[in-house]
């Protein structure tokens, strides 16, 4: 029999991820007016998940099934798709980067894999608010503060995320994880 990609295990572990990257969106509110800024908190769940299931596909899952909760539970201020859209194009995003740099554990690669991949929520949002004409937030705010602070925090999320991952291995998550499996 032909062995899965992802075990079943690995999909629940993602599945949680995702539904903590919706929570975190809800539950972490910052009153900090920026675009971008709830990437300190999402970007760090990614890239722990990232590193917890450590394949290629593994932040696209989490992004896609979190823009999947997170559409069907009305998150997010342009409509379900656009959210679908932006939390799966930030999972792609940090997908592709991790495929280049590699280490979610090595802090320069978690903060740069965060940034580009938060920088793919950007993305979506500004292409959807040019093809719909939608007054995009961020084209008020100017689209340069936009697009830095999606890259400040996203880098501020990745950096989160692999310390994350570095406590988690000094207390045995890892040793643990593997031993159940």
């Amino acid at each position: 029999m032909k062995e899965r990609y992802f075990s079943t295990f690995q999909l629940i572990l993602l599945a949680l991820f995702a539904a903590l990257v919706v929570v975190a969106k809800i539950a972490l509110r910052t009153p900090i007016q920026m675009p971008g800024h709830t990437g300190i908190f999402w970007m760090a769940v990614i890239i722990v998940g990232a590193g917890v299931v450590p394949k290629l596909g593994a932040a696209s899952i989490v992004g896609l099934t979190s823009g999947l909760l997170a559409g069907f539970l009305g998150m997010g201020d342009f409509g379900a798709l656009n959210t679908f859209l932006s939390y799966t194009a930030v999972g792609v995003g940090t997908d592709l980067a991790l495929l280049l740099l590699q280490d979610p554990e090595n802090l320069t690669a978690a903060a740069l894999s965060a940034s580009l991949g938060h920088l793919g929520k950007f993305v979506v949002k500004w292409a959807l608010s040019t093809i719909t004409g939608a007054p995009a937030g961020f084209i008020a705010l100017g689209l340069a503060r936009a697009f830095v602070g999606y890259i400040v925090f996203g880098a501020l999320g990745g950096l989160l995320g692999a310390l994350t991952l570095k406590a988690l291995r000094r207390a045995g998550f890892f040793a643990y994880v593997a031993e159940k499996r």
